[in-house]
């Protein structure tokens, strides 16, 4: 059965591969407790002539990976100058001169030679394949999406995969913007669903879900877009297939939010999406990228810039912590995803049924106080709150099981009345 912990999922900056210290930083994602982490496999620094491949620097990542016991989420990701073609062309409001995604037949043909080589070469560790990162955006697709070429590219790239290593688990389109009630159209989505042959290769559908500065909740409402709008057309011959979000995060620059609510909605986050069947969330990231306050791209991390750690990476290791060996059994109460306001009490337990515990909250501040009775279960432990801490504030009752939820997440130990 799906554990909690199986898909806890951290970002890891390529760029860090190029500092001293990388393996310090790689150890900080197995200490907060994620067994998955996400990378670019940046194709222009292994693929530097023709046809060859140097694959030094990401041996090197995959050996730490498997010393650590974690599992790379590679994205197969960037233009490369050698398979591109040149564009001059305004992208993202600024005048660029660059390469594109490879869209030619030949340029295409050269991905899914390289995508192909790395499968087989890191297979051992059992990867998750994320074909592209974004192509919805312009930095990411420039110097415009195209989401007809993206489809043409990742069903190439995916059935030659799986050709080669027939079990390897391959995702896209790691779309930036999902479907809301705001804005419902989205030309990437639209095309994925209308691709048979690249729904039938692909194993799940990758999704970024950034709130930036929403509650994490709202998520479910867009969800429920997602799949009124799009997934009840999804082909009946066609197995369905899982969604798996592969960016959420929330960044503390200036303009953003603070460090004690990022901590605070982190769990709620991850637990939402377990609410909605998204058995992997990947944070968006496990570091700072650079210490500028004023650039929210600086200051998604779980750890500082200087390397001390936020109160957000205390949030994690607790979800790990208390959560990590169990699943979702049961959905006690839960936010009304219209207004993504209300209370949730979850029930998790391990695969015996053994240890079983609550995870209890509300999205309301200002509220009145209101306890819930939790009838069939009593208390078997002490509550732990977001951080790890003891919370006394929870009623200790003998008889029926009541809790009082608080906007942070508390972690109730409990076991059958009798």
């Amino acid at each position: 059965m799906q554990t909690v912990g199986s898909g806890l999922s951290v970002q890891f900056t390529d760029n860090y591969l190029h500092l001293p210290d990388w393996r310090e930083r790689l150890n900080l994602a197995h200490t907060v407790g994620a067994k998955i982490v996400r990378i670019d496999l940046n194709w222009p620094w292994i693929e530097k002539r023709p046809g060859l491949y140097d694959w030094s620097l990401y041996d090197a990542y995959a050996a730490e990976l498997e010393k650590l016991r974690l599992r790379p989420l590679f994205i197969l990701n960037r233009p490369n100058p050698l398979h591109g073609t040149l564009y001059d062309a305004v992208v993202d409001g600024a005048r660029h001169q660059g390469v594109g995604p490879p869209a030619t037949p030949s340029q295409i043909a050269a991905f899914t030679r390289w995508a192909t080589a790395a499968a087989e070469r890191y297979r051992d560790l059992n990867p998750i394949w994320e074909i592209w990162n974004e192509p919805d955006q312009e930095g990411f697709w420039p110097p415009k999406p195209d989401p007809r070429s993206y489809v043409t590219l990742a069903r190439e790239t995916c059935v030659a995969i799986k050709r080669r290593v027939p079990n390897a688990f391959v995702v896209g389109p790691a779309a930036a913007q999902m479907p809301t009630i705001w804005r419902p159209e989205k030309p990437l989505i639209q095309a994925l669903l209308s691709d048979k042959e690249l729904l039938t290769c692909l194993d799940a559908l990758s999704l970024h879900t950034h709130r930036f500065g929403q509650t994490p909740e709202t998520v479910s409402r867009d969800y429920d877009v997602l799949r009124k709008n799009y997934l009840v057309a999804w082909p009946r011959s066609v197995p369905r297939k899982p969604i798996i979000d592969t960016e959420w995060g929330d960044s503390v620059y200036r303009l953003g939010i603070s460090e004690d609510t990022q901590a605070l909605w982190l769990p709620r986050m991850f637990l939402t999406n377990l609410m909605e069947r998204i058995d992997l969330t990947n944070w968006y990231c496990l570091m700072d990228t650079g210490d500028d306050d004023g650039e929210m791209e600086d200051r998604f991390g779980l750890v500082r810039a200087d390397g001390t750690t936020r109160p957000s990476f205390q949030a994690y290791l607790t979800l790990s912590r208390e959560l990590g060996g169990m699943s979702l059994r049961e959905t006690v109460a839960r936010f009304d995803s219209a207004s993504a306001r209300g209370v949730t009490i979850l029930r998790f337990c391990d695969e015996a049924e053994q240890q079983c515990k609550l995870a209890t909250w509300t999205t309301e501040a200002d509220g009145p106080s209101q306890k819930i009775a939790v009838p069939g279960w009593r208390r078997s432990g002490p509550t732990i709150d977001y951080l790890g801490r003891e919370d006394v504030s929870q009623p200790n009752t003998n008889g029926i099981l009541e809790v009082l939820p608080k906007t942070s997440v508390s972690y109730i130990p409990i076991t059958v009345a009798r």
